[in-house]
């Protein structure tokens, strides 16, 4: 019986898993002219897999002998998955169609690397956080790389492996000094042999490998250098899955680890995320600053906001009491979702504006927009102004919630840090705006992709970032449930 409970608490894992085999099986007997039928089947599996984890929800126990743990907090974070899986598998067929890059290909690798950030939001031992993190960036490598005959695609691809694979061996080894510190590699067992004792030098240098492992995936400041390069070199709207997707496993990782694992002596790492918050947040918006490629700006634009989501976790390192912890985790996962709408779909935007391959999303590119496409003008305005933080949009209230959780946690001069950084932002987002309503378009204007399912995906976004900021708290309530059950 307790193995049946096991098998049915990862259905969404499952489901996926059996989507991949038929997504891969489909396109091998599909016709050339048909393999557009693989996108409504990979949203269609995509939210079958959503719909298990609602099926799953409220489950909140230990499966397969401790090594993953089945929680709200994790359902959420696979139900946000499928959402970003469902808007990639949308943006991604018409500029892949451009290129003649192979769809299939494309949708299986996004669904392993779905997959993988499953395996890391239900992680309750080290090891499958590890496995479940590999099984994440192994896909995401080839995506950076899909585009093979362009060596810009080819470059970014490379660091990224080359970086990423480094990194990942640091995080290893981070976690071989916990194990040899505590015995286990069991997240709920750290915690508590952690629980009472005082910090060591040999604790200081397992969590110096797991920070610097950990906070290199999620491209925080200074192990960022990889960013702009890797999402400059893919296909726009493999960017944007870029963006979002593996930060948001690797969030998971490290709210598993350092609110999990080592949150009883979160007073001992709070310094380093409260210094890495700042240099992130600093760093990513002065270089977004000088970019006149918006594909870029939007690279470094999202090591800011990597950021803002990192002060939420020093907001829980620092926070006096169970309730300001529990708060800075919502913030976190408030942030996480609403993030991962707007920036997927600013970049679909951007990939829209380069049909014709010799494009690379300069600003000039988006010179009169508002008169040869008003729907999307109109689209990419709301996104910009949604990611500067402008009421009613959800990114006010993502970055509110924030700013609520550091205050509460007694660092009210962080939050002032990332008022300052909000407003710098604002500069580098309206100006794309400006180009867009108030600057006539060059002699040879950008030729606009107008696809169907570019156009779905975009509008489910933007109604989405409308909705969520003008009625948060269909969302709220999901998220306090999420966070309150890591407590």
């Amino acid at each position: 019986m307790t193995e049946l409970r096991d098998v049915y608490s990862i259905l969404p894992e499952l489901l996926l898993g059996a989507l991949i085999l038929v997504v891969i099986t489909t396109d091998l007997f599909l016709p050339r002219r048909s393999k557009w039928l693989l996108t409504p089947l990979t949203v269609f599996g995509l939210l079958l897999a959503g719909a298990a984890c609602i099926a799953v929800w409220g489950t909140n126990r230990s499966a397969f002998a401790g090594f993953y743990r089945v929680d709200d907090l994790s359902i959420f974070l696979k139900g946000a998955t499928m959402l970003i899986g469902i808007l990639s598998a949308l943006f991604a067929p018409a500029y892949l169609r451009q290129r003649r890059l192979p769809l299939g290909e494309f949708n299986a690798i996004l669904l392993f690397s779905l997959l993988g950030i499953c395996v890391l939001a239900s992680g309750g031992d080290l090891i499958t956080l590890f496995l479940g993190l590999e099984l994440m960036v192994m896909p995401s490598y080839l995506l950076a790389g899909f585009h093979k005959t362009d060596r810009y695609s080819n470059e970014g691809g490379l660091k990224y492996f080359l970086l990423g694979s480094f990194a990942s061996a640091i995080l290893l080894f981070g976690i071989s000094w916990t194990y040899g510190l505590t015995g286990t590699t069991q997240i709920a067992q750290i915690g508590a042999r952690l629980a009472g004792h005082g910090i060591s030098p040999a604790l200081v240098v397992a969590i110096g490998f797991l920070t610097v492992g950990a906070t290199f995936k999620i491209a925080a400041v200074p192990f960022h250098y990889w960013t702009p390069d890797a999402y400059q070199g893919a296909p726009t709207p493999i960017a944007g899955f870029l963006s979002v997707g593996p930060k948001l496993g690797a969030f998971a990782l490290l709210i598993r680890v350092f609110a999990g694992a080592l949150g009883p002596i979160h007073a001992d790492w709070v310094t380093v995320m409260v210094i890495l918050s700042v240099l992130t947040m600093v760093g990513g918006n002065v270089v977004a600053l000088t970019q006149s490629n918006v594909k870029r700006m939007l690279a470094y634009s999202s090591i800011a906001h990597t950021g803002y989501i990192m002060a939420a976790l020093a907001a829980y390192g620092n926070a006096p009491a169970a309730r300001a912890q529990q708060q800075a985790i919502e913030a976190m996962l408030f942030y996480v979702l609403a993030y991962a709408m707007m920036n997927i779909a600013a970049f679909a935007v951007v990939g829209m504006l380069q049909r014709e391959p010799g494009r690379f999303g300069g600003l000039a590119s988006f010179a009169g927009l508002a008169s040869r496409s008003p729907g999307r003008a109109a689209a990419m305005a709301v996104l910009l102004l949604s990611l500067t933080g402008i009421p009613p949009t959800v990114g006010f209230f993502a970055k509110w919630y924030v700013l609520l959780a550091t205050v509460d946690a007694g660092l009210s001069w962080l939050a002032v840090v990332i008022v300052l950084n909000a407003a710098l932002a604002a500069f580098y987002y309206l100006r794309v705006i400006v180009y867009m309503y108030m600057r006539e378009p060059d002699g040879n204007p950008a030729p606009i992709d107008h696809s169907l399912f570019g156009a779905v995906g975009l509008g489910l976004s933007v109604l989405a970032v409308v909705l969520l900021g003008v009625f948060p708290g269909v969302i709220l309530d999901v998220v306090r449930i999420s966070a309150a059950s890591l407590f």
